[in-house]
């Protein structure tokens, strides 16, 4: 007969081993819910009001909250091709439906002449992910229809709706409906929901032949590759490099215009007055939280430090690997002014002819983009991602250390680039660096370059 110690022992080894069962079951549970990769899913909505979203730097719409929907149908129609369908959830509102949008163009994606070099494929898959692209359907666009019912206003009055997949995690997506109201866009409808990570994971591994789970983890959680070694003779070959006269407008008014005048409430120190008065203390902005909302209360630090001294500026004439087009790649130098040390901004695989002209006044008319490889701009036309597929892009930009080591521009307090010819002379390049989610303009710097062939 067994020992009483002996039948204890038994029982914690029983006991132990129903424990690891349970925790497997609910894992594998957990697992397959989480990854759920039917064709066709109903996907919860969120929805913030007004009093609840108070830091929202959105124009809202007079209705804002009256035509609301309870849920979101996402059907993959094939590989990568997916409808939307917002269901109504009061009489008023009316069904709506995104249809046949390829996703090939909004998931993360590194381009092919990055991939050969796997801290370059890292560095592009996350950069993607960690940039908003919003993309928008404007009626009458074929992909938008908005269906019978509800009491009317929109079939009228929906002008469009936008697709966004924001910032943060793998998953977190949005929609915007708008309308128009005193000759602008408004939004009467904004909506959060968390796009099925098993259906994202296919159109991720068919779009990038990669396995999502070598880099799901840095793409569903905030993961900092900050010192990954950046091989830039991997993306592109240098066929000539020269030194271009930099004009930095240290002490110029900060432009505001578009995006950064809705957004200035969000800056959470005294707002600057000149682009020098950036770098004379610490600055913080709102954050941006999950599930993709601004918040004054999580203030988001910066390392502005990074950018105070401009020490040169350099041109290349490139060729992505691979590619037979001659590009263009602006390089410019900064010195730390709080540990002394060099670093280098990187802003290459640029057209020239690509680039927009405007005046300085109208400097949002100009093309901006955020940090990373391919990336597609902020905000788009899905006729124009459809068009220009991202992965198809040839735009590149880093801020690296002296080792040639990611420097993790979020953290220093820049989103990208904002470049325009001159109005008026068309061998000046207008050079903006966009602050962390674009709140700002955080310095303005003109480029002389040779007339262009």
């Amino acid at each position: 007969m067994a020992s009483p110690a002996s039948r204890g022992k038994r029982r914690a080894t029983v006991a132990s081993l129903a424990c690891l069962t349970i925790l497997a079951i609910a894992g594998s549970a957990w697992f397959a819910h989480r990854y759920d990769d039917r064709p066709q899913q109903t996907v919860a909505l969120t929805a913030f009001s007004k009093d609840a979203y108070p830091d929202n730097p959105e124009k809202t719409s007079q209705v804002f909250g009256t035509y609301s929907h309870r849920q979101l149908i996402v059907e993959q129609l094939d590989g990568t091709r997916f409808r939307f369908l917002l269901e109504p959830a009061s009489p008023k509102s009316a069904a709506i439906e995104l249809t046949d949008v390829d996703l090939t163009h909004v998931v993360a994606a590194v381009p092919p002449w990055a991939k050969s070099d796997r801290d370059l494929t890292k560095i592009g898959l996350i950069d993607r992910e960690w940039n908003r692209q919003q993309v928008r359907f404007t009626r009458p666009s074929t992909h938008l229809d908005v269906r019978d019912g509800g009491d009317g206003f929109e079939q009228r009055a929906l002008t469009r709706v936008d697709l966004a997949r924001n910032c943060l995690n793998a998953g977190l997506w949005e929609l915007l409906l708008f309308t128009t109201e005193n000759g602008e866009e408004r939004v009467y409808e904004h909506l959060w929901f968390t796009f099925p990570l098993g259906l994202y994971k296919q159109v991720f591994e068919r779009v990038n032949d990669l396995s999502y789970w070598s880099y799901w983890w840095s793409l569903e959680h905030w993961i900092d590759p900050s010192g990954t070694p950046i091989r830039l003779d991997q993306l592109r070959t240098v066929e000539r490099e020269w030194p271009v006269q930099a004009t930095a407008r240290w002490d110029e008014p900060v432009a505001t215009n578009g995006e950064q005048r809705r957004k200035r409430t969000n800056i959470l120190t005294p707002v600057a007055a000149t682009y020098r008065d950036w770098y004379s203390g610490p600055v913080r902005f709102a954050s941006f939280i999950p599930p993709g909302r601004y918040s004054r209360a999580h203030p988001r630090e910066t390392q502005l430090h990074y950018l105070v001294e401009l020490t040169g500026t350099l041109m290349r004439q490139v060729k992505l690997s691979g590619g037979i087009k001659s590009l263009f790649e602006i390089e410019l130098a900064f010195r730390n002014s709080q540990t002394g040390e060099p670093t280098r901004l990187i802003l290459g695989g640029l057209d020239w002819a690509a680039i927009p002209v405007a005046s300085p006044e109208q400097y949002d008319r100009g093309w901006q983009v955020p940090l990373g490889i391919g990336n597609p701009s902020f905000f788009e036309s899905y006729e124009q991602v459809v068009a220009s597929p991202p992965i198809q892009r040839t735009f590149y930009g880093f801020h690296l250390d002296a080792q040639n080591r990611w420097l993790d521009h979020h953290a220093i307090g820049v989103d990208g680039p904002l470049l325009h010819w001159d109005h008026d002379d068309p061998s000046l390049l207008h050079l903006y660096l966009l602050s962390y989610e674009r709140h700002a303009l955080l310095n303005h710097i003109i480029l002389t370059i040779p007339p262009r062939s």
